[in-house]
């Protein structure tokens, strides 16, 4: 008992070195409720990425679809076109060739001026069908349908594929072709007469490039030619890009991944 004394005198506290030594201690829950606050944050984080994911697969897929119902009608108009209208004016042009062997004078001068208007009309009315789904798209594929609409602007336009391409969709080959066929109308409109050159490759995207070796200095304009094929190829996933600085060469070049066209969204959640 004589030791007793001693160390109460030692050890003793006060109430407010007891408060003191209270709050120095460290508690064993601040820890725990900070890491449970960081594995909070990163579910959270974690949940709405998958969220962004989700949405963003939606948006793609809804586009996608309205783009190939968009295509789906594209062909069936021009169909329509070629099956109907189109026979008419062909039928129409044969009957006035035949009226023609027999018609002298004002009649003959008649049916001459009948018979060029409706052959005139008949070209424009191919023109437009081939520009609302050209059918050597559907029947050959991408390739050919590229190398067909160069042979229009001139031997000094080249198509290259050095690999055959995948199997794409209506929409994705129409995407691609209307792509090719307006940075050829660029290409004509800005270096007429350059040499041309279309390289179309894919890998895990479809890719196309189109360079003209002329002067260069081209520009987007919103809302217009190749400004509005960016926001087409976007439906797709798609980007496009254009170079061309002052003195040339002008390229201009697109990217349609080919994830997407797979039904796949490209984003990892």
């Amino acid at each position: 008992m004589l030791f007793i004394s001693p160390c109460r005198a030692r050890y003793s506290y006060s109430a407010k070195d007891t408060f003191r030594v209270v709050l120095a201690l460290p508690l064993p829950g601040a820890r725990a409720i900070r890491l449970g606050g960081v594995i909070f944050s990163k579910k959270q984080a974690t949940s709405n990425e998958e969220r962004q994911a989700r949405v963003i697969a939606e948006l793609t897929a809804s586009r996608r679809a309205i783009a190939d119902a968009y295509e789906v009608e594209r062909a069936r108009i021009e169909r329509d076109l070629h099956d109907g209208a189109q026979q008419y004016l062909v039928a129409a042009s044969m009957k006035l060739g035949e009226a023609l062997l027999d018609a002298t004078g004002a009649e003959a001068e008649l049916l001459t001026a009948a018979k060029r208007d409706v052959d005139r009309g008949l070209r424009s009315l191919r023109a437009t069908v081939h520009g609302i789904h050209p059918q050597v798209l559907q029947d050959h594929g991408l390739v050919a349908a590229l190398a067909d609409a160069a042979s229009a602007h001139g031997p000094h336009v080249s198509v290259y594929a050095p690999h055959p391409l995948p199997r794409l969709s209506a929409s994705v080959l129409a995407c691609g072709y209307f792509f090719g066929t307006e940075a050829l109308t660029n290409a004509a409109k800005h270096a007429p007469g350059a040499p041309v050159s279309v390289l179309i490759t894919s890998d895990a995207a479809l890719r196309i490039s189109v360079v003209d070796e002329g002067p260069g200095g081209a520009r987007m304009v919103p809302g217009r030619g190749l400004s509005g094929m960016a926001e087409r190829l976007a439906a797709f996933g798609g980007k496009m890009s254009l170079s061309s600085p002052d003195g040339g060469p002008t390229q201009v070049s697109c990217t349609i991944p080919l994830l997407l066209e797979r039904g796949q969204t490209g984003v990892s959640a």
